[in-house]
């Protein structure tokens, strides 16, 4: 007896398992005496229904777990869809990579004034040419080419006759770059250029000089001596102008219409 209860338990929990049991909607109801199951029609007699059945699902603890992954947005129907300009956010361009080498130029460093000069500033290298010179420098070019061989009075009485000439300034012009020109030094081989200077020390000494006469003006014992020539040689022009002095082997004048042109 108890053999046989339990194999009807196993009977039913296996047939539960396996999906065996089917549940049915059952609608009994006594027609001529009879009892009928399995069917379903209302009072006024229209036909039976399709018998409702419930499937159970086994549950199988082993099985692996599977999510089901929600629908889009583009899925849903009027949702926004992610390639909409709206929601498409603008990032910024990539800045450009570093360079790898920086060249960046300076600017030359301003020559020192005359008075810094004479207070010991260091003295500029020579120009390769007298192209955008300052009257400084065309007074140290101008005493290094003609006197730099001759004392220091008589490299000063070079730098004086330029700017006596720079003082008549209808004649000659403004400034001292202007007579440093080939008319008036023979030392110049066009308009801005020169021999090379090689020697340091003289052009120290020149630029020294020019920084004193810069300062001073023309020198008094000269009485305006605005024309020299070297005692190798005697000029035509020479006669028509007043001697003033000689100084080393240089021959200085004045010349009577330089106070006309004033």
């Amino acid at each position: 007896m108890i053999r046989a209860f339990l194999a009807m338990a196993f009977t039913v929990v296996a047939a539960w398992q396996s999906s065996g049991l089917v549940f049915t909607q059952a609608d009994e109801r006594v027609t001529g005496g009879q009892a009928q199951l399995g069917t379903n029609s209302d009072a006024r007699g229209t036909a039976p229904a399709e018998p409702l059945a419930l499937a159970a699902t086994p549950y199988d603890p082993w099985a692996p777990l599977v999510v089901q992954p929600a629908p889009l947005a583009q899925d849903t129907p009027g949702a926004p869809s992610p390639q909409d300009p709206a929601l498409v956010l603008r990032g910024s361009q990539m800045p450009l990579p570093r360079p790898t080498g920086v060249v960046t130029t300076r600017p030359h460093p301003r020559p020192p004034s005359a008075a810094q000069i004479l207070d010991g500033a260091r003295i500029p290298a020579p120009p390769a040419s007298l192209q955008n010179a300052s009257d400084l420098t065309c007074i140290a070019v101008a005493i290094y080419h003609e006197a730099r061989d001759q004392t220091d009075l008589g490299q000063r009485a070079v730098a004086s006759v330029i700017l006596q000439r720079a003082a008549v300034p209808h004649r000659w012009g403004r400034t001292a770059c202007d007579s440093v020109v080939p008319v008036q030094f023979s030392f110049m081989t066009s308009r801005y250029d020169y021999p090379p200077i090689k020697d340091m020390e003289s052009w120290k000494k020149a630029v020294q000089f020019a920084a004193e006469a810069f300062l001073q003006g023309p020198m008094r014992e000269l009485r305006g001596a605005d024309h020299y020539h070297t005692t190798a040689v005697s000029p035509d022009w020479a006669p028509r102008m007043i001697r003033v002095r000689v100084i080393d082997d240089h021959v200085f004048y004045a010349d009577p219409r330089s106070r006309l042109s004033l």
